[in-house]
């Protein structure tokens, strides 16, 4: 009975360890890296370190982007040799999926001009390392150069010309196509901002595979190549989704759908959102009682600023703000809006 009883917790063990038993995030999936700084990504938010060496680091601050959210945390750096954090997300086998990232390589180390290296990409499920849609580097004079491989051993596409101490974003997408060895892979360096959070504008690079395709893609890394192809790196802002709208999320506009004329409140407010819950869409109402500057933001369940609907001088009056959630996850949110010197924070629910 108890060799039974042994045999039995032993494997309810090396399940609980095995790839196979990893929490995953579902899609669309936003990572801000507000975690610690100085600590290691590996072990935090869903992350799983793959192999040894050097950890990736969670550094302090965060990188910004001309049209995108200001960061909700801070940023990681590497290098070369290490380990690869991997995150697991829903399985995704048709149509295609993304990912985006704002990145800045910071020197070039001791990379060589005449090899490159990958530092993202997809894993096709939980325990194998057949992967896809890889982002590049090598090195090109005093900068360097950015590609994109449908599968590690099929051809690349390069860009060339890329700056140190540059941020830059970069939208990667794999794309399922019927048949054996045709998937293609597409990359988009710096896309324009009026392309935000609606359809995809042509890529920058694309890439067709010419190797066997992968089945499903299931897990995002963050590779740590050699020590001569992988520059210092500082990466932050990652987003993966089935759309593009899903990974290249602009600044939320600010609706200001009713202001009462003639009417002055007699002390600030903050109103219950409406709908609650809502999908996609909900009204936010304040009141002010003077002129002040007024910002109102939205943040997730970890108080991670996701949206900024307000930041601006308003004049005495009520205010109706809309926010359209169509391309964030259901949760629980919090809006807060801040004026002069008065604060006030409320709890509404994206249900889809």
């Amino acid at each position: 009975m108890r060799t039974a009883i042994r045999f039995f917790v032993m494997v309810a063990l090396l399940v609980l360890l095995s790839p196979a038993a990893w929490a995953q995030v579902t899609l669309p999936h936003y990572d801000g890296f507000n975690y610690p700084g100085g600590s290691t990504l590996g072990g935090q938010g869903n992350w799983i370190n793959n192999n040894s060496g050097d950890s990736i680091l969670v550094a302090t601050g965060s990188l910004s982007y001309t049209g995108f959210p200001a960061s909700s945390g801070n940023r990681v750096t590497f290098d070369g040799t290490g380990v690869d954090p991997t995150k697991r997300f829903d399985s995704t086998a048709s149509g295609t999926i993304y990912y985006s990232y704002l990145f800045k390589v910071t020197s070039l180390g001791g990379m060589s001009s005449d090899t490159a290296g990958y530092c993202s990409g997809y894993y096709q499920s939980p325990t194998s390392t057949i992967s896809g849609a890889l982002v590049w580097h090598r090195r090109n004079g005093t900068g360097f150069d950015i590609g994109i491989s449908t599968r590690l051993t099929s051809d690349k596409s390069w860009s060339s010309g890329q700056s140190l101490n540059t941020v830059y974003l970069v939208v990667a997408a794999y794309q399922f196509v019927a048949g054996a060895t045709n998937d293609s892979t597409k990359l988009w360096i710096n896309p324009n901002a009026s392309t935000f959070g609606k359809t995809e504008p042509a890529p920058t690079l694309t890439a067709v595979n010419n190797t066997t395709d992968m089945t499903a893609a299931m897990r995002f890394f963050i590779r740590q190549d050699l020590a001569n192809t992988t520059p210092f790196i500082e990466l932050d802002e990652l987003r993966i989704g089935t759309t593009w709208a899903d990974v290249t999320r602009a600044i939320s506009a600010t609706y200001v759908v009713d202001k009462n004329a003639g009417v002055t409140p007699r002390e600030f407010r903050l109103e219950q959102n409406y709908p609650n819950p809502f999908n996609p869409s909900t009204n936010i109402r304040f009141s002010l009682e003077a002129t002040k500057v007024v910002s109102l933001k939205v943040m997730d369940v970890l108080g991670r600023e996701v949206a900024t609907l307000v930041d601006q001088t308003l004049e005495p009056g009520t205010y109706t703000v809309k926010w359209d959630a169509m391309s964030y996850p259901s949760g629980v949110y919090f809006y807060t809006v801040r004026a002069g010197n008065s604060l006030e924070t409320r709890r509404m629910i994206l249900a889809k």
